[in-house]
């Protein structure tokens, strides 16, 4: 999923809603977004979503 593909995805949801990760069977909430430029060409940049470790 692209940046471009996610802002679509949650354009029309409410603003006020908590955004969580589901993984493993498990969901955490989303405490972080961080930008990563690739070391390599050819390489896409990428966005690292956190989650809240406590969850």
């Amino acid at each position: 999923m692209t940046v471009v593909q996610l802002i679509e995805a949650l354009k029309d949801m409410p603003s006020e809603a908590v955004v969580v990760l589901e993984g493993d069977g498990a969901c955490a909430r989303l405490v972080g977004v961080n930008f990563e430029k690739s070391p390599m060409a050819g390489l896409p940049d990428e966005v690292i979503l956190s989650t809240d470790c406590e969850e």
